[in-house]
């Protein structure tokens, strides 16, 4: 059995240049971000039916970026305010009421929301207005913004991603240390991930609704991190790097165990890479048509039926992709 992809160029919004892909749903619904006319950039949503969507911004801004999408097509991100100074609020956005301004924890200046899952919980991150740590956060309509804390000897926590169960992973950074991933839930609080054998530190990228986790770890040189996944029982599986490379990470785990992210390789720049437990770590421009004229440089997203998403270069301009497997048997 043989496997390959066909590619789909999501192209940009209106009067835009470039375009990346930032998250994928069940549905095939694609969010990311998109540069308008003036070169600002704008959150978009796509489906194969109506193409892309300019989702605007929230009042009196000028730019916005679309960072996740749960399977009822809400979309969660962010938006400038205008008038200057680089103030986000994150959003939520939904057909039917437009772009909701989530606000910020108190004492902080901005934010960005990151991800939102089925339950219309939303992560993101805040920061400090004094001193710029940065405040990993929680949003559901009848709490508002929680603060979701730090591990202990650190000093800043940001997230990645959030499950269907409401399991959270992302990193804590402290200055003259490296970075820590963590898992956290409301029952137990924020929980340190496992390191790789001789590792210094680590980052969790993507969450499955098994509780799997994936990201990046070191094996004691920083420079060159390796794609992680932790099982359930919260055990590190190196994935491993791209032949001729030094170094990978891994952004997203569906159900499947499948996972994709980039890589470095015996040439230039990164690849997009796809991992599954029967076939390893495989680069992804190996399953596209040679002469197709793209180079695909990150996957960051893989939903249940395979799908992925990311962003590349196609005849030289950066556009956000989507690869729908096929087979030949």
């Amino acid at each position: 059995m043989q496997h390959y992809y066909l590619v789909t160029d999501l192209g940009t919004l209106a009067g835009g240049a470039s375009s990346t892909a930032s998250s994928i749903n069940d549905k095939g619904q694609v969010v990311g971000s998109s540069q308008v006319a003036g070169g600002s950039n704008h959150a978009f949503l796509w489906d194969s039916a109506a193409g892309m969507r300019d989702l605007g911004t929230l009042p009196g801004g000028n730019g916005s970026g679309g960072s996740g999408i749960n399977i009822c097509g809400l979309v969660a991100g962010q938006s400038d305010l205008g008038g200057g100074g680089g103030k986000t609020h994150p959003f939520l956005w939904s057909q039917a009421g437009g772009m909701q301004d989530l606000g910020t924890l108190p004492g902080d200046n901005s934010s960005a929301g990151v991800a939102v899952n089925a339950c219309s919980q939303v992560v993101g991150n805040s920061v400090l207005t004094a001193g710029g740590n940065l405040h990993a956060f929680l949003w559901t309509n009848a709490a508002g913004l929680t603060n979701l804390g730090v591990l202990p000897g650190f000093t800043d926590a940001g997230v990645h991603a959030i499950n269907n169960l409401g399991q959270v992973a992302g990193y804590c950074a402290v200055a003259g240390a490296q970075n820590r991933g963590f898992t956290w839930t409301s029952a137990s609080g924020m929980q340190a991930l496992r390191l790789l054998p001789g590792g210094l530190g680590s980052d969790a990228v993507g969450i499955n609704d098994l509780g799997e986790i994936v990201g990046s770890a070191d094996s004691g040189d920083v420079a060159k991190p390796h794609g992680v996944l932790w099982n359930n029982k919260g055990f590190a599986l190196d994935l491993g790097i791209l032949p001729g490379g030094s170094w990978s990470t891994a952004f997203c785990i569906n159900v499947f165990r499948t996972v994709v992210g980039n890589a470095n390789w015996s040439g230039a720049g990164s690849h997009a890479f796809v991992w599954t437990p029967q076939e390893a770590m495989r680069d992804l421009n190996s399953f596209i048509p040679a002469n197709s004229g793209w180079e695909l440089q990150a996957a960051v997203g893989v939903n249940i039926a395979g799908q992925i998403v990311g962003v590349g270069t196609i005849n030289g301009q950066q556009h956000a992709f989507l690869l729908n497997p096929q087979c030949v048997c």
